[in-house]
């Protein structure tokens, strides 16, 4: 199956809605990834510096950046995404943690991130290597950045 750029719930829990997340100044694109840092009121984009503890939401609209908030499903431990990779999926990677690579990817690259920005973990492949697609689930998410 192809999927759109970003990441795309397959699997989850009962608790899917998407809520009206205040955001400031950025433009998103349905399926980028924003987090919510402890003491922030506004979500902003996922970076490859973000925090496996803060918590997260898909984006499952589009929004310039004028808009005030933007409609996403907030992450939970139960589910499962399709992601978009920075190279090709490829099996060797199942098992790793990942940092992202900016909002919408995230960089496999073929070692284990064991850091506090290991924010993904690859548990298959989706379609040809080079779709460059891996199935995976969100690490962490509780809330708190700095412990």
């Amino acid at each position: 199956m192809a999927y759109e750029p970003g990441l795309h719930l397959i699997q989850g829990d009962a608790d899917t809605a998407m809520l009206a997340l205040p955001i400031s100044g950025t433009a998103y694109t349905k399926g980028d990834v924003l987090e919510l840092v402890d003491g922030i009121q506004t979500w902003a984009a996922c970076t490859s510096s973000s925090n496996a503890r803060t918590r997260k939401a898909v984006a499952q609209e589009t929004v310039v950046s004028t808009a005030a908030e933007v409609k996403a499903i907030l992450v939970t431990l139960s589910q499962v995404w399709v992601a978009e990779a920075a190279n090709d999926a490829v099996v060797a990677h199942t098992g790793d943690r990942m940092a992202f690579t900016d909002s919408n990817t995230v960089n496999n690259s073929a070692s284990d991130q064991t850091g506090a920005t290991g924010c993904f973990q690859q548990l298959a492949t989706s379609g040809p290597l080079t779709d460059k697609r891996i199935i995976g689930q969100f690490c962490g998410l509780y809330g708190n950045a700095t412990v």
